[in-house]
C-alpha cells in the first residue's frame, strides 16, 4: 500500500495551487491586458492569490467564477466586495438564493463587459 506523508501532501497541494494561480493569471492577461500590464508579474500573482481567498469568503470557488471575481478586483478595485462605493455587487454577493456562478454572471454582465470590449481591438 502506498503511503503519502504529510510533507508530501503539502507539496502536492502547493504545486496544484501554483498551477491554479497560473491558469487564472493567463485568463486575466487574455481578458484584461491593460490592467495586468500595469501591475507587473509579481503584483498580479499576489493579487491573484489574495483574490482566490477573497472569492472563497463569498463561496465563490469554481475556477471560472474565481477568475471573474479577480477580474472584478482588477477593474473595480481589490476590495470591490467590501468597498461602499460598490454597493450593488456587494448586494449580489450577499444574496443567499443565488448560486456563486449566478452571482458572478450578474456582476460580470454589469461590470466586466465594458472592460472586455475596451480590450478587444477594433476591426
Amino acid at each position: 500500500m502506498l503511503r503519502i506523508r504529510t510533507e508530501q501532501m503539502a507539496c502536492l497541494d502547493s504545486s496544484a495551487r501554483g498551477v491554479y494561480v497560473a491558469s487564472v493569471m493567463r485568463f486575466l492577461r487574455a481578458q484584461l491586458p491593460r490592467e495586468c500590464a500595469e501591475l507587473g508579474e509579481p503584483e498580479l500573482r499576489a493579487r491573484t492569490e489574495r483574490g482566490i481567498t477573497a472569492a472563497g469568503a463569498h463561496g465563490v470557488t469554481r475556477r471560472w467564477d474565481v477568475a471573474r471575481f479577480i477580474a472584478c478586483q482588477l477593474c473595480l478595485g481589490e476590495h470591490f466586495d467590501t468597498d461602499p462605493v460598490h454597493a450593488w455587487p456587494q448586494a449580489v454577493l450577499a444574496r443567499p438564493y443565488l448560486t456563486p456562478s449566478r452571482k458572478m454572471d450578474w456582476i460580470e454582465r454589469h461590470y466586466l463587459r465594458p472592460y472586455r470590449r475596451r480590450a478587444t481591438p477594433a476591426t
